[in-house]
């Protein structure tokens, strides 16, 4: 019997993304292998790197070397950021106006992309694959994708034959820790803004079925204690509604992660690599169901 065309969706989370590497170890291990794949945010990295081949044997050791340089660089010198606060405490409103617009460029996560995929531009990856961002100035969705005949839709931006690595960039920019990236007229930031799991992209990339894999913790999570965890924290919560209807798009919907997992926890990568294949097995045969 024929399988349907199966699209992934893969969720924004951060360092929670490296769950996504263990749901996809389970498809290919079962000989599910993607139609379509698409990401927000962290789901973006991931999903850019395996629809453009890149080995999941390659991509779990990635993320176990993985560390805070390689992805956070100050987006000024702190040394010397520290020197201006101090001498310009006194007047507060030039104060504000001159911080930057996040503490990190964000740079480093597109050229991670491009260097282990060896790809530069969405027309190289075979596999039909999209990214979510959101545009700062308008605020309408982007959607960076490889597939040309798509429907206009209305509050939707999209993008072609763009740098793979800066449309990657762009889907995590999470304000206010990543800086914004301008794109032909857009400024663009983290698509969990407006879609936090994309399953509605991945079927109007043409999927028959949809597996969304949802990086939502539940319930109650442990006092946020930096920046970061507060700022992804309120965008959680603000997108707990939207990521509702997200989920709506798929089929079925793969939720890794338990209430104590940590936004920026570099130290759990490989239990969070087995989260995520332990979700996967769990769900096989719902999946296998809805293919077959």
């Amino acid at each position: 019997m024929r399988r349907k065309r199966l699209g992934v969706a893969l969720g924004g989370g951060g360092i929670l993304g490296v769950a996504h590497i263990g749901v996809l170890e389970v498809l290919e291990e079962n000989e599910i292998v993607p139609d379509v794949v698409t990401g927000t945010s962290a789901g973006s990295i991931v999903g850019a790197l395996y629809a453009a081949g890149v080995n999941l044997s390659v991509l779990r050791e990635l993320s176990q070397n993985l560390n805070k340089g390689d992805i956070f660089a100050w987006n000024f010198n702190p040394h010397s950021f520290i020197q201006f606060l101090l001498s310009n405490l006194r007047d507060m409103a030039s104060l504000l106006d001159a911080i930057p617009r996040a503490l990190f460029s964000g740079k480093k996560i597109g050229q991670l992309v491009e260097k282990t995929t060896k790809k530069n531009c969405f027309s190289e990856i075979a596999m039909p694959f999209g990214v979510v961002a959101v545009d700062l100035i308008t605020g309408k969705k982007v959607v960076f994708s490889n597939i040309s005949s798509l429907p206009q839709l209305p509050e939707t931006v999209f993008f072609q034959k763009a740098p793979l690595g800066a449309a990657v960039q762009a889907s995590c920019a999470i304000p206010g820790v990543f800086e914004p990236v301008p794109y032909q007229g857009t400024l663009l930031a983290d698509g969990g803004l407006l879609e936090m799991v994309p399953a509605p992209l991945a079927r109007l990339l043409g999927s028959r079925k949809v597996i969304g894999v949802s990086l939502k913790q539940k319930g109650s999570v442990q006092e946020p204690q930096s920046l970061i965890q507060v700022v992804q924290r309120g965008i959680n919560i603000m997108n707990l509604q939207g990521t509702r209807f997200d989920l709506d798009s798929a089929d079925l919907v793969i939720e890794p992660l338990a209430l104590d997992a940590e936004l920026d926890d570099f130290g759990r990568v490989t239990e969070l690599l087995e989260r995520g294949r332990r979700a996967a097995e769990m769900a096989l045969p719902d999946i296998k169901r809805l293919l077959y």
